[in-house]
């Protein structure tokens, strides 16, 4: 899907979601929480839809902006002038004034606003596509007016953090391709890497167990299709236990995440985890 930033958002289907979404945005614009929309429908407004206080504004004689939403089909000079004359009558006066439409940008109309002599300090007209490239800046914004828009970005670190989260019972596994699917977001799968031939692996705790044959095994943690980290296990004692490496072959800790991840690929074989880290004398450090 195009982003919002580069492709115009779609124009709302009534006036009054476009001013919903304009009172939105300008606060964040103006940095003010109190901007309000002016009246309700068919009370004189004095071409003002929206005010509020701008930070930028503060010190100014008058420290009250206006603007007025027009989502129309076309607009003219003559309609433009008459919006900010009607503007100047406004209580307080307005130091700063905007005209929000949902047009595409017309260079006759913009040549038109910035070339007049106003009697409101500052005049500004923002189209459909200035309008966009805002809202295009505010994930929430988007979130809230726009969420088919709306783009979620997941860091390694999201990801890391949401397999630590994960339940043992929240995997699929296929052992034909040696995956476990996260059933809550199929995003997230853990890959077994399976070579054609396993490369053996010693330290002194694989003699602690009846088979004393160790292998290495790779395991890959993949989000939507990306690889975001690989994990060292050991397979022991016939392919039982699926250890994870310890700090060293004399320093025999792992860390919590090492072990919830050796819990959730020991599951579907139930010889649970706990007995072969106690046959391997591993233990899980807090610390690390």
């Amino acid at each position: 899907m195009p982003s919002p930033t580069t492709t115009d958002l779609p124009i709302p289907k009534s006036w009054d979601e476009f001013e919903d979404i304009c009172a939105d945005l300008l606060k964040c614009m103006w940095s003010d929480p109190y901007v309000v929309r002016n009246g309700r429908s068919g009370q004189r407004q004095h071409g003002v839809d929206i005010y509020g206080k701008p930070v930028h504004l503060k010190g100014h004689d008058s420290e009250t902006a206006g603007a007025q939403c027009k989502r129309v089909e076309a607009l003219t000079e003559k309609d433009i002038k008459n919006e900010i004359e009607q503007a100047t009558e406004f209580k307080p006066s307005l130091e700063e004034y905007l005209l929000l439409t949902t047009l595409k940008r017309d260079t006759s109309l913009q040549e038109y606003v910035r070339t007049q002599d106003w009697e409101i300090n500052r005049v500004e007209i923002l189209f459909w596509e200035d309008l966009s490239l805002q809202l295009s800046e505010s994930d929430e914004l988007l979130k809230k007016h726009f969420p088919r828009w709306f783009q979620t970005k997941t860091s390694k670190d999201d990801v890391l953090q949401m397999l630590s989260g994960a339940d043992p019972e929240d995997f699929d596994y296929d052992d034909s391709i040696g995956q476990y699917l996260y059933k809550n977001d199929v995003n997230l799968r853990l890959i077994m890497n399976r070579p054609d031939e396993m490369e053996s692996f010693y330290d002194p705790w694989i003699s602690n167990f009846p088979d004393r044959n160790g292998y290495k095994q790779e395991v890959y943690l993949e989000y939507n299709g990306k690889r975001i980290k690989k994990f060292w296990f050991v397979d022991v004692d016939n392919f039982r236990y699926c250890i994870p490496y310890p700090r060293a072959a004399n320093d025999l800790r792992i860390s919590p995440v090492q072990y919830h991840l050796a819990c959730i690929l020991n599951r579907p074989f139930g010889y649970g985890i706990d007995q072969g880290l106690t046959i391997a004398g591993i233990k899980v450090d807090p610390n690390l």
